[in-house]
């Protein structure tokens, strides 16, 4: 069996169907409203501070939906009355750029794009305000990797996928070590102590990784917004509230495989 390539492989469900991220993301939606006022605070800063015509926008881990249309929705809210009010100045023109995987469902995230465009433009028109210029395109690949020149973005905005690591931790893949959290799909009570310190080692690294990356990106006062999933609780075997769904959806994925292979065998 060949080896999973974490940037080709993963990816979440495509299309607009019933099983789709798009109509399963609500979560990551309720995250996104609740955390806007930090949003908009960091675009005004940005905004003020703004020495360039151009101001850039980065949507990483956008996936696809209506999560990422609401991000930029509040992006061109909080510029929108900024930019008229720069007397004698050209209003600032927004490059979005939204970022994922390559095996992103960027067909889908074009296609809500162009029912954006028609909405933004018939607001424009009904409330006889014009709108700064926005320019939106897709960028695939890992944002644990240089995505951007150095110092050419204003603004990172993350929600709700940082928790995803770029590699299975050393050690526990390959050398007959397949099995070291056998049983579980996540971290459980039975799931051995190396086994989640190996994580955590993993998350440090691509954490340091991360902000050294973004911070080559990044411009002279320009800020980053980041939302993660986190424990309650600093001991990592008690129960946070993604552990009862998971330990529910383990033992229905190892009976759906058993099937599988019975019935493929």
């Amino acid at each position: 069996m060949a080896a999973m390539n974490m940037e080709r492989d993963l990816y979440m469900a495509r299309g607009e169907g019933e099983t789709s991220y798009a109509n399963n993301s609500r979560l990551q939606r309720k995250a996104l409203l609740e955390n806007g006022a930090a949003l908009e605070k960091a675009v005004r800063e940005v905004y003020m501070d703004l020495l360039h015509p151009t101001m850039t926008v980065v949507d990483l881990g956008c996936s696809s939906g209506q999560n990422t249309l609401i991000f930029i929705s509040k992006v061109i809210k909080v510029v929108c009355p900024e930019s008229s009010s720069r007397s004698g100045c050209d209003p600032v023109e927004l490059q979005v750029f939204l970022n994922d995987l390559p095996g992103n469902d960027f067909n889908q995230l074009f296609r809500s794009l162009e029912q954006f465009n028609k909405l933004t433009a018939a607001a424009e028109h009904e409330e006889n305000t014009p709108l700064p210029p926005f320019y939106i395109a897709g960028l695939p690949g890992s944002y644990y990797t240089r995505l951007f020149p150095r110092q050419s973005c204003h603004l990172f905005h993350s929600s709700y996928c940082l928790h995803w690591r770029s590699q299975v931790p050393a050690g526990l893949e390959g050398g007959g070590k397949e099995h070291l959290n056998e049983g579980n799909i996540y971290i459980a009570k039975t799931t051995p102590a190396g086994t989640t310190e190996l994580y955590r080692q993993q998350f440090q690294e691509d954490m340091i990784l991360f902000l050294k990356l973004r911070h080559e990106e990044l411009v002279l006062g320009g800020q980053m917004v980041l939302t993660f999933t986190v424990r309650k609780h600093e001991d990592i075997y008690n129960k946070g509230y993604l552990s009862n769904p998971m330990e529910l959806l383990s033992p229905a994925l190892q009976s759906f495989v058993k099937q599988f292979v019975v019935g493929t065998s």
